[in-house]
């Protein structure tokens, strides 16, 4: 049983603790913890914690949960007694906290708004993850750079041109050939060696991503058999919905990775706005470059997205689209069911690929 609940108000240097007792009176007040790993040393199952996600609340939880502990991490937008606070001081928010918890705990009259944590494998997948759209970033900034200094030089490409320019094989020769200013053509050259850099770069994360996301394998063999799906955006997917069972409708899932419209109602009116792209966007950038090859795999998905740009147009066509891929996905979890109109002959080879490189990957990593 938890006879002590921890409120703590984290700092980048120090933390503010208030700690309750089963009958709710406050018996500990620590207004400044400078070693947090040093108070964690003291807690045991009889202790419950909790206080607001930020930068590090993941590494915090596992080390409080490692000592037997509970661990609850809450969102402070929706922790409306923080949030709305007239007197809002590290003190206050703490004993708050610590407050909060002991009502929802000892007599579950009050919700805590409970941020999801994932396991530890799903937070590794999202920081490779994390750099891989970042290098995905810069790749469009250099090529972006490439185009406008050639367009300031009056030189416009051909599409097969550009192609060849951008590679490492021939960019260099065909840069030779080009009529640009000096300044330019150095300028060209830097970002072409950054971008064939950063390219490589990606090449390696990729691989990665593969090799951290080996605890999914079954997973991700079952979700290669849509066509189009590759490894590298089931494991985004993967990533983003980590447990996909804490979703109980496909909606609340899409709405989670961004892929649901807001909507906007008052009195009769409702207006539907734009997708909120403020959330998990990996899988929405990486499915995007799938879509042709899925709707060539299913005449229903075909059919239905040309349904829905007819009437809405391309772009809420691919979105809708989009939908339905994550839908479908959800639905082969849940029931560890391959698509049913998967290629046979297809899905093998890219089941041998992936194993493969697995196997290549680990044999690296060992002579390493």
């Amino acid at each position: 049983m938890v006879r002590r609940f921890h409120g703590i108000d984290r700092h980048k240097r120090s933390a503010t603790i208030s700690v309750l007792d089963r009958t709710g009176a406050e018996v500990e007040f620590v207004q400044s913890c400078s070693d947090l790993n040093r108070y964690i040393e003291t807690l045991g199952p009889e202790d419950a914690v909790v206080f607001e996600t930020g930068l590090g609340s993941f590494f915090w939880a596992d080390k409080i949960e490692e000592k037997g502990a509970s661990c609850n991490i809450i969102n402070p937008y929706k922790f409306r007694i923080i949030k709305d606070s007239w007197n809002k001081t590290d003190k206050q928010d703490s004993r708050n906290m610590a407050k909060a918890l002991w009502v929802y705990a000892v007599t579950g009259e009050f919700g805590l708004p409970v941020v999801y944590k994932p396991q530890r494998e799903i937070r590794e997948l999202r920081r490779l993850f994390s750099v891989y759209a970042s290098l995905n970033k810069h790749l469009v900034m250099l090529k972006n750079s490439v185009q406008s200094i050639l367009t300031e030089n009056g030189t416009v490409l051909s599409t097969e041109n550009k192609r060849l320019l951008l590679s490492a094989k021939t960019g260099m020769a065909l840069l030779d050939e080009l009529d640009i200013s000096d300044a330019s053509r150095i300028s060209v050259k830097m970002s072409l060696e950054l971008l064939w850099k950063v390219q490589e770069q990606k090449k390696q994360l990729a691989k990665e991503i593969f090799y951290a996301g080996k605890p999914f394998e079954k997973e991700v063999k079952l979700l290669i058999s849509i066509k189009g799906i590759t490894p590298l955006s089931a494991l985004a997917f993967l990533s983003d919905v980590g447990d996909v069972r804490r979703f109980k409708t496909t909606r609340k899932m899409n709405a989670y990775l961004g892929l649901v419209p807001k909507l906007r109602e008052s009195g009769d009116v409702s207006r539907v706005g734009h997708i909120n792209r403020a959330s998990r966007k990996t899988t929405r950038t990486l499915l995007t470059q799938s879509l042709v090859q899925a709707m060539t795999a299913s005449p229903y998905l075909k059919s239905y997205y040309e349904n829905v740009k007819e009437r809405r147009g391309a772009g809420r066509g691919r979105i809708a689209l989009i939908r339905k891929l994550c839908g479908i996905m959800r639905r082969m979890l849940l029931t560890g069911e391959q698509f049913r109109e998967v290629n046979i002959g297809l899905y093998q080879k890219k089941v041998r690929q992936f194993d493969r490189t697995i196997k290549t990957l680990e044999e690296e990593k060992k002579s390493a």
